[in-house]
């Protein structure tokens, strides 16, 4: 996985992230996700590559910016990805990591986008994951259909999520409508 920094610019209070290179956009975060180092800031595919997109040190605020129209947005250098407008105070910098921890401890998995989601490859296959597995880096949990396009949802230590944890309960029911962002998963450190 080869990770590329976002450029940081600051006008007045305002945080500017800009794109680090010539290519297509995509995975943007919505409005009012909050966006600091060691969250996933979304993907750019470049010259037949993919970047995952990080934040710079030091960075930490709330998304102003509306997301992309298009899934895959083209972007030139130096395009203005993300405007951010400086964190209330009590507000966790990791709030808008796709990972959330419960009161309990627990850890919840969201989706990445919306869609359909399947727990298996096919009604008679057995399901990518149980209540009860380890999880680890590349660990399939299932797809997320989207007109008849299938994407797989992996788990990718990141942000709360540890690199190894134990899969509790599956929030959404096989073949589930998801809106992004919606907690897929229940999840044990």
């Amino acid at each position: 996985m080869t990770v590329l920094e976002l450029l940081l610019a600051r006008e007045g209070e305002r945080i500017v992230l800009r794109s680090p290179e010539v290519g297509h956009f995509t995975r943007a975060l919505p409005a009012g996700a909050v966006l600091a180092p060691g969250v996933p800031a979304g993907v750019l595919h470049s010259l037949g590559r993919r970047f995952d997109l990080a934040v710079p040190s030091g960075v930490a605020g709330r998304v102003v910016s509306a997301r992309p129209e298009r899934v895959l947005e083209p972007v030139g250098y130096g395009t203005v990805l993300y405007e951010l407008a400086p964190l209330e105070a009590g507000v966790p910098a990791a709030a808008g990591s796709g990972t959330t921890a419960t009161e309990s401890g627990a850890l919840l998995f969201r989706a990445p986008h919306s869609g359909r989601f399947w727990q298996r490859p096919s009604p008679n296959d057995t399901a990518f994951a149980k209540p009860g597995d380890v999880l680890e880096n590349g660990r399939t949990l299932g797809l997320i259909e989207v007109m008849k396009t299938f994407t797989q949802v992996v788990y990718r230590p990141a942000g709360e999520l540890p690199a190894r944890a134990r899969l509790v309960r599956f929030l959404v029911p096989d073949g589930g409508e998801v809106e992004e962002g919606v907690a897929l998963l229940e999840l044990a450190p």
